[in-house]
């Protein structure tokens, strides 16, 4: 129970372990996406296994999706399921519209090697270092 000194939160920092099989990055730069090739979204974190992406509409939890990001080079995609989604604050869309934005984590199914291997070289290997 934190004390009021400002210590308890700092303890609970430190013993706070990542749950992850495989570690995400953030990209280098702005890396947007589409769902369900209808709705764009932003990428903010993104690993061989899944992804958090920030969107303005709301995805069900447990529910299907596919996630295609476009590069110059080429597409990647892969369907997902949608392990969580919930509100995260206020943005403004292409129509300088307030609206609500929505964080989804998003586990991949399987993913083809040629696939992966290009997601590892072209996004995680760059971002990562």
């Amino acid at each position: 129970m934190p004390t009021g000194d400002g210590q308890g939160s700092s303890v609970a920092a430190r013993e706070f372990r990542e749950r992850r099989a495989v570690p995400r990055v953030e990209p280098r730069h702005p890396l947007e996406a589409k769902v369900m090739t209808l709705q764009t979204v932003r990428i903010l974190d993104i690993s061989s296994r899944g992804a958090q992406v920030e969107l303005v509409d709301r995805l069900s939890p447990s529910g299907r999706c596919d996630l295609r990001i476009q590069f110059d080079e080429g597409e990647f995609a892969a369907h997902a399921t949608v392990r969580r989604c919930r509100a995260s604050g206020f943005g403004v869309d292409e129509n300088d519209q307030r609206v609500v934005l929505f964080r989804a984590g998003l586990e991949f199914d399987e993913v083809d090697p040629e696939s992966l291997a290009w997601l590892s070289s072209n996004v995680l290997f760059q971002a990562g270092g």
